[in-house]
């Protein structure tokens, strides 16, 4: 699935989102690239995978890695999970400016990619999006709740191939550890963050998201909306 990234009315990322979720388990890979209006002024690269298991209503996450070139240089996150925590075995660069997070506060956390694969199973399953997880990226904690759906119309500037009613999912964030030391924007991390996202169930395929807003705590609201009809894996 392909997405395109706006943020202040200006299109400035394109997103592939590539899941396999099956009774047991799950599988994620995503591509972010500047596009746009960024990719005139931002080199950014990244691809990211994830994989694990599920367990009754919950996740059980085996591996996370992410690597490309983000933040004016090549980067590279590694983890594996042994008895519920996240064991990193790759990080590039060695982020000596941000407070690192203890094996205390990883324990029984997940990664990102887990996170969604936790949200769409649930919704699939269950019809629902209550929950809440500690998400863990390899380098910042975050504190994250969903709730609903709801019963939603579809918002405006979505593909022919979207067709209402769908299904909002709200939910929140807000970074608890690994931040960076002596960050005047400390607060801004800190606070509670809103996003959602809008769901529709696609024959052969399930629910897949069509539309995603977040807030980012500096640069402020990003959407990203599906434009190509989804495939089969």
């Amino acid at each position: 699935t392909h997405y395109r990234v706006y943020t202040h009315g200006f299109h400035v990322a394109d997103a592939e989102a590539d899941y396999r979720l099956l009774p047991w388990g799950y599988g994620i890979k995503t591509h972010l690239t500047a596009g746009g209006f960024l990719g005139w002024l931002v080199r950014m690269d990244v691809s990211t995978s994830a994989s694990g298991r599920f367990d009754g209503t919950h996740v059980v996450p085996l591996g996370y890695d992410s690597s490309g070139y983000s933040r004016g240089m090549q980067r590279h996150i590694a983890m594996v999970f042994h008895d519920h925590l996240p064991v990193i075995t790759a990080l590039s660069p060695a982020e000596k400016d941000r407070d690192p997070v203890s094996d205390d506060l990883r324990r029984n956390t997940i990664d990102t990619l887990s996170a969604m694969a936790l949200l769409i199973n649930t919704l699939q399953k269950d019809g629902r999006c209550n929950g809440d997880a500690q998400v863990f990226d390899g380098i910042r904690l975050t504190a994250m709740e969903a709730h609903g759906p709801t019963r939603a119309e579809l918002p405006d500037g979505m593909a022919e191939f979207v067709k209402g009613p769908v299904l909002r999912c709200d939910f929140s964030g807000h970074q608890i550890a690994g931040f960076v030391k002596n960050s005047r924007h400390l607060e801004d991390w800190k606070a509670v963050h809103p996003g959602a996202a809008w769901f529709e169930s696609f024959p052969g395929i399930g629910m897949v998201a069509v539309r995603i807003e977040f807030e980012h705590p500096k640069i402020g609201k990003f959407t990203a909306i599906l434009d190509t009809p989804p495939k089969k894996q």
